[in-house]
């Protein structure tokens, strides 16, 4: 067994695209897309649909499981380059986390739990063509575990003012300052029976073992993940 885990955060400003998506019968994008006027009824739809949406990515940054009726198929862009060759991994402006088919393969070989990969197709809503072929991936993280121990860490991680989870403190902890053994876990982690998972306790945290780790550096896929050792305590 190995001795890492590793660590990565959804929010690192690389892996930022300004994509979108539906959620059937909660959240039509294409829909709310269209609608343009400032018509008293118009102002009502957009605002319901958006709040539709804000449901939707709350219950995502909580881990929870999306039924797949409800799944989004259809990954939206804005007058997007058919020639750029997107990361492996990215999230969207609500954070929610996109994978490319090749790196998708590789986390299917792996123990995922209750986290789902939805495929999705690729649409220019504002050319209203496909961007391209490919299909990508729309990655429900649905594991939580809590090994943190933010007292070990050697970076100082900024108490949140409020949480996400009952009966766990939330902390942040900024891109800038993730580096390896940045971040300390309880050593257990090494036996979590999921090969990857988020902690209630830090936001926007990705853990992932080593056996994971070097599936995807085998196949030249981890970079976009950018991946740091934790400090096992």
């Amino acid at each position: 067994m190995s001795n890492n885990v590793w660590t990565t955060t959804i929010m690192f400003d690389e892996n930022y695209r300004v994509f979108d998506l539906s959620f059937p019968g909660i959240f039509d994008y294409a829909e709310l897309y269209k609608i343009k006027g400032d018509s008293e009824e118009e102002k009502n739809k957009r605002n319901k649909m958006r709040q539709a949406k804000i449901e939707i990515v709350d219950k995502y940054h909580l881990s929870e499981k999306a039924a797949p009726a409800n799944a989004p198929t259809i990954l939206y862009a804005h007058d997007f380059g058919k020639t750029v060759k997107l990361p492996s991994f990215f999230r969207t402006q609500d954070g929610f986390v996109i994978l490319t088919e090749e790196c998708a393969n590789v986390l299917k070989k792996f123990r995922l739990g209750e986290s789902t990969l939805f495929p999705l197709s690729f649409f220019d809503i504002q050319l209203n063509e496909q961007v391209n072929d490919q299909t990508y991936y729309f990655f429900n993280i649905a594991e939580l575990r809590s090994y943190l121990r933010p007292e070990s860490s050697i970076r100082k991680l900024r108490k949140a003012s409020y949480t996400k989870h009952e009966g766990y403190q939330l902390f942040n902890l900024y891109g800038a300052f993730y580096t390896d053994y940045a971040i300390a876990i309880a050593k257990d982690a090494v036996a979590c029976d999921v090969d990857l998972w988020q902690d209630p306790e830090l936001d926007g945290s990705i853990f992932m073992s080593d056996a994971l780790k070097k599936a995807l550096d085998e196949v030249q896929l981890s970079d976009a993940w950018q991946l740091f050792l934790c400090d096992l305590k």
